[in-house]
């Protein structure tokens, strides 16, 4: 992954009210733009070439990370929330729902997606994540364990704008191959939830742009959102260069 030089955004700390908040939290979503992950190389790879059954299995492998990461995180965001901030609690829980919730959840949704290119649920528990993948799981592990809150809603907000990219390029890359409504499933659902401004988006950027201390502590909440841009990307640049390298060695023999 190639490495984004800028410049931390410094807004007026006079700025209190919520049309402030939510001005800045668009400012540095605007300037982070996490819009660029979809030309990354594996998103141009993965609709510009037919993967091999071995391509498949490295995928969901790896993405699973970010599967089993969402349910962990967002318990652990939970248990690590002080009783009294309800807010906090409530956002969570929220999030937590929507991805535990319905049968087949969104796990279920996705072994379904995964077994259509005969990747099954032994493959993925036994499959070993690489070093960005468990970045990935350990960063956000990380995030959500905290006992400060603006940190997870911070992280919460860089996981939607990433998650809306990812599922678009997704999207993008597997319309090409045959699959029935419920293989297609995963990708259905989060195309629903992530692309929707007003609905699983939007607890994160509200829940974040209510926090009293958001306007003190921004150059946080902004090193947050990055992190979580780079691990995020992170996560599909370790998946195309184990292509690229299984690719080489493929050749040289």
């Amino acid at each position: 992954m190639s490495t984004q030089v800028s410049t931390p955004i410094h807004a007026n700390p006079s700025f209190t009210n919520l049309d402030a908040s939510l001005q800045r939290i668009e400012e540095l979503r605007k300037h982070v733009n996490a819009k660029k992950m979809i030309n990354e190389p594996f998103f141009t790879y993965l609709e510009q070439n037919t993967l091999t059954d071995e391509e498949h299995r490295e995928f969901f492998i790896q993405y699973y990370s970010i599967v089993k990461t969402s349910y962990r995180m967002l318990a652990a965001g939970i248990l690590s929330s002080a009783p009294e901030d309800c807010e906090t609690v409530e956002h969570l829980v929220r999030f937590l729902e929507t991805e535990s919730g319905g049968h087949p959840n969104h796990l279920g949704h996705y072994l379904r997606w995964a077994q259509n290119f005969n990747v099954y649920p032994s493959d993925l528990s036994s499959g070993v994540p690489n070093a960005r993948s468990r970045d990935f799981e350990d960063t956000l592990m990380d995030y959500f364990s905290s006992s400060d809150s603006l940190v997870k809603q911070a992280a919460q907000v860089g996981l939607e704008d990433c998650a809306e990219v990812l599922i678009d390029g997704l999207d993008r890359g597997y319309k090409k191959y045959p699959m029935n409504a419920k293989a297609y499933g995963y990708l259905a659902i989060h195309r629903l939830l992530e692309n929707d401004e007003e609905g699983h988006s939007r607890w994160a950027i509200d829940s974040l742009a209510t926090a009293p201390e958001l306007h003190q502590r921004f150059d946080e909440v902004e090193e947050v959102y990055r992190r979580v841009y780079d691990i995020f990307s992170g996560v599909f640049q370790g998946v195309y260069e184990s292509w690229q390298a299984k690719s080489a060695a493929t050749a040289n023999h």
